[in-house]
């Protein structure tokens, strides 16, 4: 056998370990390696109301654990369109099921690992063609996120909106952004700005037909 038959990239290693940590929903007694790992890895503070929420199944959240130690975990909820903030109510058209990420957190201890990876990807194929058929996938990003922002983009989201001084940030505020991933047969909604691009070219295709023949 060639050493190249034999050898593994690493791309196969991180993922053969992420996929070694145990992957389950969080329960009431996960809270406090809940707010121990937000605490570490965010600089905004979530209220106790949220914690609770997260742990008692008013959310859906799920931990990759190493033995009994939380690595990662993501937090997401699905809810119809127009019961979401009003700044997220342009990202579709219709009302429909829309998945909101809350939160997707790694333990500085297991980062580069595809912990990350095989959460999301965890939540995208329980949304894929399952009830209720959410058409987007959207979150919320500080927009000096660089590292959330180019994760993001890899795992096929889109720039949707501009969040000025979204986030509070101890006494001082904050920009965000929001990224938007449609699914099940969505798309982004067609904007003004498409429309007129779209008419432009109409007229124009004819004319420059009309310019080319003209000119010979």
């Amino acid at each position: 056998m060639s050493p190249s038959s034999s050898s593994v990239s690493p791309a196969a290693a991180v993922t053969t370990l992420a996929d070694s940590f145990t992957l389950r929903k969080l329960q009431t007694w996960d809270r406090l390696a809940v707010e121990t790992l937000c605490n570490e890895s965010f600089p905004i503070q979530y209220p106790d109301c949220w914690y609770d929420e997260v742990v008692s199944g008013g959310l859906l959240s799920t931990g990759l654990f190493d033995g009994e130690n939380l690595a990662a975990m993501i937090v997401s909820e699905t809810k119809l369109l127009y019961d979401c903030n009003l700044e997220d109510q342009g990202i579709v058209q219709e009302n429909v099921y829309v998945t909101y990420i809350l939160s997707i957190a790694v333990n500085k201890k297991f980062r580069r690992l595809g912990l990350a990876t095989r959460l999301l990807n965890n939540l995208m194929s329980s949304l894929t063609d399952h009830p209720p058929y959410p058409r987007a996938v959207f979150l919320h990003v500080l927009s000096t996120n660089s590292a959330a922002l180019s994760f993001y983009r890899i795992h096929g989201f889109e720039f949707h909106a501009s969040l000025p001084e979204y986030y509070r940030i101890g006494e001082v505020y904050a920009d965000g952004c929001t990224y938007v991933k449609y699914i099940n047969g969505s798309h982004a909604p067609v904007t003004f700005t498409d429309v007129c691009k779209s008419f432009g070219n109409t007229i124009c295709m004819p004319l420059k037909a009309i310019c080319k023949m003209l000119s010979f």
